[in-house]
Parts: structure tokens; C-alpha cells; sequence
């Protein structure tokens, strides 16, 4: 996925090809499925909170590979 999807942090699609209120869903599916097996999901309750960010920036239609952009607003840093 990292090969296939990873040059969307270069040049986004302007399309996207799996939002980011798609992607918060299976994330919430999957921290729901961990609390009810007991299992701990930290990695996923984080990028949940990331995806939370996105669309507080109003980044909710745009494809889930913003979040990068993301990380770099919340950085200081500018593209």
C-alpha cells in the first residue's frame, strides 16, 4: 500500500480515491472491533486523531493521503 500509495504525499490526486470520512469510519470500525476483543490499537486511536484534524481543516472529501499534509501543517511546516 506504502508503494502503490505513497506518491499521493507528492502530487494528491485531484480526485480522491478514498476520502478521509471513509477512511475515519473503517478506523472507528477497527478501535471498536480492539475494544471488543480486548485488543490495544494505539497506532490507529492516534491516526484516528489525525484524521479528526483533517477534517477540522476542512479536508473531509479530499483523499485519506492528506493527511501528510496534515502532519505538516501541525509541524509549522508549508508545502
Amino acid at each position: 500500500m506504502v508503494q502503490y500509495r505513497g506518491p499521493f504525499v507528492l502530487d494528491m490526486p485531484q480526485e480522491a480515491w478514498f476520502n478521509v470520512n471513509m477512511m475515519q469510519k473503517d478506523m472507528l470500525l477497527a478501535l471498536e472491533m480492539g475494544r471488543h476483543l480486548n485488543v490495544p490499537l494505539p497506532t490507529t486511536a492516534v491516526t484516528n486523531e489525525f484524521l479528526t484534524a483533517a477534517r477540522g481543516m476542512g479536508y473531509v472529501e479530499r483523499d485519506f493521503a492528506v493527511i501528510f499534509d496534515v502532519l505538516a501543517e501541525m509541524s509549522g511546516i508549508k508545502k
